[in-house]
């Protein structure tokens, strides 16, 4: 009796293994593969977000050298016509 249920025990416990090792095969490594991607193309993302972020505020910058350069050009017509 004691030997049919250690020998029950004992194939119970290798199939759960079987069981265990499916489960990480099937489930857990394809998880695990896209989870690998999805955070490679996170990281990427940044990347170029960052990249078009700088060129933005670049731009931004120069427009505003731009603007007021020109406001300094209007206020001088406006105080040369003021003063003619």
């Amino acid at each position: 009796m004691l030997q049919q249920i250690v020998s029950f025990i004992t194939i119970l416990s290798f199939l759960g293994g079987i069981v265990i090792f499916l489960f990480k095969k099937i489930v857990i490594s394809p998880l695990q593969l896209s989870i690998d991607n999805l955070n490679n193309t996170l990281k990427d993302f940044k990347f170029t977000t960052d990249k078009q972020l700088e060129v933005h505020e670049r731009e931004i910058d120069l427009l505003k050298e731009k603007m007021t350069r020109h406001d300094e050009q209007i206020k001088t017509l406006f105080s040369s016509k003021g003063s003619v």
